[in-house]
């Protein structure tokens, strides 16, 4: 009875470690590399997406790559121009939770043309190149 009570743990104990294995890597891989490898992306576009920065003029398939998904977007359209608003949202916070920064992205002609607030999200500390 030992031995097969022994093999029983090595073998829940291996398909655990597996498991972990694979969880770490998808907690790792937030999906940046690979787009710019499937988008054959610039150089400068690509050093970009995966740090996680943005500058004005990058198109904003390559912007929300950068980025992530955003929480909500808004279409607005004045002057014959069409522009969006990319909103992104900070998770509440312990210790004031009414608190939740958001920051914005404005997108025309599929081109990043401004963003507002993007520093008091804390996971984009250093999220863009200044005087761009």
């Amino acid at each position: 009875m030992r031995s097969s009570t022994l093999l029983l743990l090595l073998l829940v104990s291996a398909g655990a470690l597996g498991a972990c294995g694979t969880t770490a890597g998808g907690l790792f891989d937030d999906g940046r590399e690979s787009y710019v490898q499937e988008n054959e992306l610039s150089g400068r576009d690509s050093v970009h997406v995966t740090e996680g920065r943005i500058y004005r003029g990058m198109p904003i398939d390559h912007a929300l790559a950068a980025l992530g998904p955003p929480a909500g977007q808004d279409t607005t359209t004045a002057d014959g121009k069409t522009r969006v608003e990319y909103m992104y949202r900070s998770r509440p916070n312990a210790f004031d939770p009414g608190n939740v920064p958001r920051a914005y992205v404005y997108a025309e002609d599929q081109a990043v043309v401004d963003w507002t607030g993007l520093d008091k999200i804390p996971r984009f500390d250093a999220y863009y190149e200044g005087g761009m």
